[in-house]
């Protein structure tokens, strides 16, 4: 039988590896970010699309993606507020 510690201990768990996908999402963002455009081309599979475009698509896509995963980490916060107070009677 899990105990309540154990799984308070998991959530804190997640919380560590969120973190960690958080920054290394902000890394990419970032390094996206400093391209110059112009300085890079696009493949032509796919809608025609130019290399700004297809940059500035991929940084909103890694904010969005930033965004997502800030709102996952307040309900993870809420989460660990209440998991860490269960313990098991005694």
């Amino acid at each position: 039988m899990s105990r309540p510690a154990d799984l308070d201990a998991q959530v804190t768990q997640v919380r560590e590896a969120l973190h960690a996908l958080r920054r290394t999402l902000l890394d990419l963002e970032r390094t996206y970010a400093e391209f110059d455009a112009h300085t890079l081309d696009v493949d032509t599979t796919g809608d025609p699309t130019t290399a700004p475009e297809t940059l500035e698509s991929a940084v909103d896509a890694l904010r969005a993606a930033q965004d997502t995963l800030g709102i996952a980490d307040g309900d993870l916060d809420v989460a660990k507020r209440h998991t860490s107070r269960l313990k098991t009677r005694e």
